[in-house]
């Protein structure tokens, strides 16, 4: 196979430096899932330095190794296994929890533990592995964002990172580890890399360990604790797309953020368009590879420009829905998103379809109806799109006075602010037709965003940001120089 992830030629010997094959997950249709292998390079000398320095070829290593957790039904550990014995960790010293031995639920989450000693040093490293994918039931801890057990943190995320945590602390002592001679190295993606950027907090403040021996390596992980929490690690870096919707929640009009230090990739505008283009080009060609490499060649990368504005508008909504976390998990909103995830199996993206049917459950007409405008929305006219637009918000108007408190109140504000879009989409497209300014550009994104999501759902372009291979991608075209921008997250306004 080839290895196009980057040169690991060197004129000087490298201390156990290897190329080592990661069994990835290659396709997530159902049960039927099979992986692909590709070559990641790793080198112990990549901890002989403080964990406070960015050390890019090992970002790069951390994302192949938490891809390596992502699983289908009870496949179990496999092949993070695999990928750790690779690396030189002890097989015997593997410890693994809740792969494939235990029904995933709320608030947990499976990992791996793993040490190896560091050659030509008395050191040992010990890595801590976060499943990040396909993990079943724990996927409705990521709408568990509030409980009175975790102020100031995103409930679900705390409340896994203190169980592994705590046997982590178990297995230090079983294995008899020297906490002055050991590094921790802790990786996770989505849903894990927030667990991950928690744990990093756990481990900084109260295992004993020097902080240039913690490495955290975390990528599109939400957000994690509100900012009377926060305190700012140097040596947990967090990868992220500001054209991913996920690592934009828990909202950060609600205070939320993560720990450490977000490493910004690059989007049009906030890097400018020249400088995007370029980078993005690199990227394209990087993701074909990844892409013919894991057998899945017709997949492109093909996203909208200004893809991040129109997702910019998106939370200005959210945050008009969800005004504050009070009202989130007061109002009803919290149980209800946890009752409709509660049904998702393997945890994977949101399939609008059935996310619509469930908002309108005991109304079979008026989903029909809303479904069917998504389905025929490309072979609609603009009147044609304003008129079934208005015949949907006058039912949702009468829908809504029937039901003003209630467990239907959540379902029925959802829907009636996703068709009050739609309307002034609606107005916007009828105007233009007069005017001919074009100024519902960003509304006809936003809805092109959202019929996409129905019919191709994690194929779409605004989904497909939150694929682990589009991160490598980035990764892998350029360095932190280039790719990176760590100032401050600003939300543009759109509407």
């Amino acid at each position: 196979m080839k290895n196009f992830l980057y040169d690991i030629g060197s004129k000087t010997a490298k201390k156990s430096a290897l190329n080592v094959e990661f069994d990835l997950l290659r396709s997530s249709e159902g049960d039927n899932a099979t992986v692909a292998a590709l070559p990641f390079y790793y080198s112990d000398e990549m901890f002989l330095n403080s964990a406070c320095g960015y050390n890019h070829k090992l970002c790069i290593l951390s994302l192949g190794l938490t891809m390596t957790t992502f699983a289908v039904g009870n496949e179990g550990d496999e092949h993070v296994r695999k990928a750790l014995i690779g690396m030189g960790f002890n097989e015997s010293s593997i410890e693994s929890r809740k792969f494939d031995k235990t029904k995933p639920i709320n608030d947990s989450c499976a990992y791996a533990f793993a040490v190896k000693k560091l050659a030509g040093t008395d050191q040992k490293l010990l890595s801590v592995v976060i499943r990040s994918h396909r993990y079943g039931g724990e996927w409705v801890s990521n709408a568990h964002v509030f409980s009175d057990k975790y102020p100031g943190y995103a409930a679900g995320f705390k409340s896994a990172a203190d169980k592994v945590y705590s046997a982590l602390r178990k297995y230090i002592s079983e294995q008899k580890l020297d906490k002055s001679k050991l590094k921790i190295w802790v990786v996770g993606f989505s849903r894990g890399g927030a667990i991950s950027n928690n744990l990093g907090h756990l481990l900084n403040s109260g295992l004993g360990i020097k902080k240039d021996n913690i490495f955290v390596y975390t990528f599109a992980a939400p957000n994690t604790v509100e900012d009377k929490n926060w305190v700012y690690y140097d040596n947990i870096f967090n990868v992220l797309s500001e054209m991913d919707v996920v690592p934009r929640v828990p909202l950060r009009s609600w205070g939320f953020r993560r720990f450490g230090t977000d490493l910004r990739l690059p989007c049009e505008s906030r890097r400018g368009t020249e400088c995007y283009t370029e980078r993005l080009g690199a990227m394209r060609e990087r993701f074909a590879e990844i892409m013919q490499a894991i057998d899945t060649p017709d997949n492109t990368y093909e996203p909208y420009k200004e893809q991040e504005k129109v997702l910019d508008m998106l939370i200005a909504y959210s945050d008009k829905l969800f005004p504050s976390l009070d009202k989130y998990a007061q109002d009803g909103y919290q149980s209800f998103i946890m009752d409709y995830m509660s049904g998702k199996i393997y945890g994977s993206a949101v399939d609008m379809r059935r996310f619509i049917r469930f908002l309108v459950d005991g109304d079979e007409e008026f989903a029909e109806e809303l479904c069917g405008m998504l389905e025929q929305w490309d072979s609609m006219g603009a009147m044609q799109k304003a008129q079934s637009i208005g015949g949907l918000n006058l039912k949702i108007t009468s829908m809504l006075k029937k039901h003003l408190s209630g467990d239907k109140a959540p379902a029925l504000e959802m829907l009636s602010l996703g068709l009050g879009v739609l309307a002034h989409y609606a107005a916007r497209l009828t105007a233009d037709k007069v005017t001919k300014s074009g100024q519902d550009n960003y509304y006809e994104l936003l809805i092109r965003l959202a019929v996409d999501a129905y019919h191709v759902a994690e194929h779409s372009p605004v989904l497909m940001q939150h694929w682990p291979e589009v991160y490598l991608a980035w990764l892998l075209s350029g360095d932190e120089k280039t790719l990176y921008r760590t100032d401050g997250y600003r939300q543009l306004t759109i509407k």
